[in-house]
């Protein structure tokens, strides 16, 4: 009732202004004011409306919660479709309703046929079914797609190939494969021009012919370690200068060092490195000096571990060992290892917040030293 009357003053107040200044303080204000906006009258229901459903997203850790919510969006969408002219993000982060599956998939993937103007969309791989997953990629159009958050699995490569080669519009892709490696069609070849993120497989980098890239966060695979030399030559050919590159591998040591080896080697320019691997051992932190002579414009360097953190007691140790790195390549301005940052001051290593080190590469890495 509070909400009703302060609507009503509001919309009152209002009344006299332009539409475009009327739009602005409706973006502004909090979401459950929008919508009761939205129902004081017709000017504010077509002005709000489309405010309300730009960007959209429906997150859940508990099935039935997510079921209302998706069945009562889907259903406004399907029953009104301009609607769906409105959203521009769409984002679903649900668990699986094993008892309406067939329901709620079907609901969900009628709505993204209407969605045709998106230009963000992010499913949780739960969310939808196989055979609804496989329909999505195979049938779905989105001509203003930019960016996209997308589920998988091995065995749907074809239809993951058709949908990215329909999307030249990407400038960001994520694709999740579970812990399975992505193995492209020997023939694929697929046209993402305007590519500057990509999120995945090391295996799937053949089949992406892209010329804009400047972050690529890159999943490795046991499988994968006869094919380094392969996929960082690929990526070089892919990439804008100051590349910001990130490797997750799930192997030891030597895999470690041949990743970057071939990276100095074949992207010398690489602006921001991170490498996170299940162990790093001495001898590996040591052999990585020798690779650093190598880069030419390495500013920020961080060696992390897979699935947790670890902190050396020998922090005098930790800075002989940043202070070699810092002479081995001139250019290096902040390293991350241990959990622990250093940056250089004025020529000398000094110790300082991790958050801070996050903050001067972009926010790009993720705190699992």
């Amino acid at each position: 009732m509070v909400l009703t009357r302060r609507a009503h003053r509001l919309a009152e107040i209002f009344r006299c202004l332009p539409n475009e200044i009327l739009v602005e303080i409706i973006q502004h204000s909090h979401k459950m004011d929008q919508a009761t906006l939205s129902r004081v009258s017709k000017l504010f229901h077509d002005l709000c409306l489309p405010v309300l459903y730009r960007d959209v997203k429906i997150s859940s850790d508990h099935v039935i919660p997510a079921s209302i919510a998706i069945r009562s969006f889907c259903s406004g969408i399907v029953e009104n479709p301009a609607r769906a002219d409105a959203v521009r993000s769409f984002s679903l982060d649900v668990p699986c309703d094993t008892w309406n599956i067939e329901i709620c998939c079907g609901l969900i993937l009628a709505t993204l046929k209407l969605m045709l103007k998106l230009d963000y969309l992010s499913i949780f791989g739960s969310a939808l079914d196989v055979r609804q997953w496989d329909m999505l990629l195979e049938h779905c159009n989105f001509s203003q797609l930019i960016s996209c958050n997308i589920w998988a699995a091995p065995e749907a490569i074809p239809p993951l190939e058709a949908f990215l080669a329909r999307h030249s519009t990407l400038k960001r892709i994520h694709i999740h494969p579970g812990y399975r490696r992505m193995v492209p069609s020997r023939s694929a070849s697929i046209s993402l021009p305007n590519l500057e993120y990509y999120h995945g497989n090391a295996s799937f980098i053949p089949a992406i012919n892209a010329t804009s890239l400047k972050k690529v966060q890159l999943d490795w695979h046991p499988e994968d370690d006869v094919d380094v030399d392969k996929y960082i030559i690929g990526i070089s050919s892919m990439k804008k200068p100051h590349l910001q590159f990130v490797s997750h591998i799930y192997t030891g040591e030597d895999p470690f060092h041949q990743m970057l080896t071939s990276i100095s080697n074949h992207i010398p320019h690489t602006k921001t490195l991170q490498i996170r691997a299940n162990s790093i051992v001495a001898t590996t932190v040591h052999r990585i000096t020798t690779c650093l002579q190598q880069f030419t414009g390495l500013v920020y360097l961080e060696l992390g571990y897979n699935g947790g953190f670890r902190q050396s007691a020998a922090k005098a140790e930790d800075e002989i060992v940043v202070e070699g790195y810092g002479a081995a390549c001139p250019t290096l301005e902040g390293c991350c290892f241990h959990n622990r940052a250093w940056r250089k001051v004025d020529g000398r290593w000094e110790e300082y917040p991790v958050s801070e080190f996050l903050v001067l590469t972009d926010g790009f890495f993720y705190p699992g030293y």
